[in-house]
Protein backbone atom coordinates (compact mmCIF):
# COMPACT_ATOMS: atom_id res chain seq x y z
CA UNK A 1 0.00 0.00 0.00
CA UNK A 2 1.67 3.22 -1.22
CA UNK A 3 0.97 6.38 0.11
CA UNK A 4 1.85 10.18 -0.10
CA UNK A 5 2.60 10.90 2.95
CA UNK A 6 5.47 11.26 4.56
CA UNK A 7 7.97 8.35 6.24
CA UNK A 8 8.03 10.41 9.33
CA UNK A 9 4.10 10.57 9.86
CA UNK A 10 3.43 6.86 8.85
CA UNK A 11 6.15 6.01 11.13
CA UNK A 12 4.60 8.67 14.36
CA UNK A 13 1.34 7.42 13.48
CA UNK A 14 1.64 3.66 13.76
CA UNK A 15 3.14 4.39 17.28
CA UNK A 16 1.35 6.86 18.72
CA UNK A 17 -0.04 4.29 21.39
CA UNK A 18 2.80 4.20 22.50
CA UNK A 19 3.55 7.77 22.81
CA UNK A 20 0.62 8.33 24.33
CA UNK A 21 1.01 6.04 26.85
CA UNK A 22 5.03 7.06 27.94
CA UNK A 23 2.86 10.52 28.31
CA UNK A 24 0.65 9.20 30.65
CA UNK A 25 2.95 7.50 33.17
CA UNK A 26 4.88 10.71 33.41
CA UNK A 27 1.94 12.93 33.72
CA UNK A 28 -0.91 11.06 34.93
CA UNK A 29 -4.14 12.89 34.37
CA UNK A 30 -3.29 15.91 33.76
CA UNK A 31 -4.41 16.12 29.86
CA UNK A 32 -2.64 19.85 29.62
CA UNK A 33 1.00 18.40 30.56
CA UNK A 34 0.15 15.05 28.60
CA UNK A 35 -0.25 17.34 25.68
CA UNK A 36 2.93 19.80 26.35
CA UNK A 37 4.95 16.52 26.94
CA UNK A 38 3.72 14.67 24.12
CA UNK A 39 4.74 18.19 21.98
CA UNK A 40 7.65 18.23 22.76
CA UNK A 41 8.64 14.31 22.52
CA UNK A 42 7.27 14.58 18.53
CA UNK A 43 9.44 17.91 18.24
CA UNK A 44 12.19 15.70 19.41
CA UNK A 45 11.60 12.91 17.25
CA UNK A 46 11.38 15.20 13.82
CA UNK A 47 14.79 16.66 15.31
CA UNK A 48 15.78 13.31 15.68
CA UNK A 49 14.30 12.02 12.59
CA UNK A 50 17.51 12.78 10.22
CA UNK A 51 19.76 10.33 12.38
CA UNK A 52 17.80 7.41 12.65
CA UNK A 53 18.84 4.28 10.49
CA UNK A 54 15.85 2.30 8.80
CA UNK A 55 17.97 -1.01 9.74
CA UNK A 56 17.17 -0.17 12.96
CA UNK A 57 13.24 -0.48 14.63
CA UNK A 58 11.22 2.65 14.66
CA UNK A 59 9.72 1.42 17.95
CA UNK A 60 12.70 1.15 19.67
CA UNK A 61 13.97 4.35 18.31
CA UNK A 62 10.35 6.14 19.08
CA UNK A 63 10.83 4.67 22.84
CA UNK A 64 13.76 5.59 23.21
CA UNK A 65 13.51 9.47 22.40
CA UNK A 66 9.94 9.80 23.70
CA UNK A 67 11.42 8.13 27.61
CA UNK A 68 14.48 10.72 27.41
CA UNK A 69 12.32 13.47 26.56
CA UNK A 70 9.86 12.75 29.18
CA UNK A 71 12.49 12.32 31.97
CA UNK A 72 13.94 15.17 31.01
CA UNK A 73 10.58 17.14 30.60
CA UNK A 74 9.89 15.72 34.38
CA UNK A 75 13.26 16.78 35.42
CA UNK A 76 12.29 20.20 34.09
CA UNK A 77 9.00 20.65 35.63
CA UNK A 78 10.27 19.47 39.22
CA UNK A 79 12.43 22.70 39.35
CA UNK A 80 9.97 25.45 38.23
CA UNK A 81 8.51 27.34 41.55
CA UNK A 82 5.43 26.36 42.25
CA UNK A 83 2.25 28.54 40.83
CA UNK A 84 0.23 30.74 42.50
CA UNK A 85 -3.48 31.10 41.65
CA UNK A 86 -3.71 34.59 40.36
CA UNK A 87 -5.48 37.40 42.76
CA UNK A 88 -5.84 40.63 41.77
CA UNK A 89 -5.61 41.38 45.52
CA UNK A 90 -1.53 40.83 44.49
CA UNK A 91 -1.43 44.28 42.59
CA UNK A 92 -0.73 46.60 45.16
CA UNK A 93 -2.94 49.34 44.22
CA UNK A 94 -6.64 50.32 44.26
CA UNK A 95 -8.57 51.28 41.18
CA UNK A 96 -10.41 53.50 43.97
CA UNK A 97 -7.49 55.99 43.70
CA UNK A 98 -6.89 57.53 40.32
CA UNK A 99 -3.77 58.43 41.25
CA UNK A 100 -2.46 54.83 42.14
CA UNK A 101 -4.21 53.90 38.59
CA UNK A 102 -2.32 56.32 36.43
CA UNK A 103 0.79 55.08 38.80
CA UNK A 104 0.35 51.06 37.61
CA UNK A 105 -0.67 52.62 33.93
CA UNK A 106 2.79 54.39 33.56
CA UNK A 107 4.61 51.50 35.15
CA UNK A 108 2.92 48.95 32.63
CA UNK A 109 3.74 51.38 29.42
CA UNK A 110 7.07 50.58 30.37
CA UNK A 111 6.97 46.86 30.03
CA UNK A 112 7.85 44.65 26.95
CA UNK A 113 4.57 44.90 24.57
CA UNK A 114 3.71 41.11 25.14
CA UNK A 115 3.93 41.72 29.14
CA UNK A 116 1.49 44.39 28.53
CA UNK A 117 -0.63 42.71 26.93
CA UNK A 118 -0.66 39.85 29.03
CA UNK A 119 -1.47 42.07 32.08
CA UNK A 120 -3.69 43.94 30.51
CA UNK A 121 -5.81 40.59 30.08
CA UNK A 122 -5.20 39.75 33.94
CA UNK A 123 -6.18 43.30 35.56
CA UNK A 124 -9.64 42.99 32.85
CA UNK A 125 -10.23 40.13 34.76
CA UNK A 126 -9.47 36.98 32.32
CA UNK A 127 -8.42 34.07 34.83
CA UNK A 128 -5.67 31.68 33.73
CA UNK A 129 -7.56 29.41 31.87
CA UNK A 130 -8.88 31.84 29.53
CA UNK A 131 -5.58 33.86 28.93
CA UNK A 132 -3.93 30.30 27.96
CA UNK A 133 -6.43 29.48 25.28
CA UNK A 134 -6.30 33.43 24.02
CA UNK A 135 -2.48 33.23 23.86
CA UNK A 136 -2.24 29.60 22.66
CA UNK A 137 -0.19 28.70 25.55
CA UNK A 138 -0.37 26.83 28.55
CA UNK A 139 -2.35 27.56 32.00
CA UNK A 140 1.00 27.51 34.24
CA UNK A 141 3.18 29.48 31.55
CA UNK A 142 0.66 32.58 31.79
CA UNK A 143 0.33 32.15 35.49
CA UNK A 144 3.99 32.17 35.62
CA UNK A 145 4.18 35.10 33.50
CA UNK A 146 1.51 37.20 35.29
CA UNK A 147 3.82 36.40 38.47
CA UNK A 148 6.79 37.73 37.01
CA UNK A 149 4.95 40.63 35.54
CA UNK A 150 3.74 41.26 39.36
CA UNK A 151 6.77 41.18 40.80
CA UNK A 152 8.57 43.23 38.11
CA UNK A 153 5.72 45.86 38.42
CA UNK A 154 6.34 45.78 42.46
CA UNK A 155 10.45 46.12 41.87
CA UNK A 156 9.41 49.63 39.22
CA UNK A 157 7.08 50.59 42.05
CA UNK A 158 9.83 50.16 44.71
CA UNK A 159 12.53 51.85 42.58
CA UNK A 160 10.45 54.88 41.76
CA UNK A 161 9.37 55.38 45.78
CA UNK A 162 13.05 55.69 46.36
Amino acid sequence: MQTNEHPFLETITRHTALIEKICRSFCGDSREDREDLRQDILLNLWRGWKHWKPSHKPITWIYRVAKNTAITWKRNRERQVEIQPLETSDIPYSTDNNEAVEQLYSLIRRLPAADQRLIQLYIDGWNGKEMAQMLQSSESNVTTRISRIKQKLNEMNRKEQL
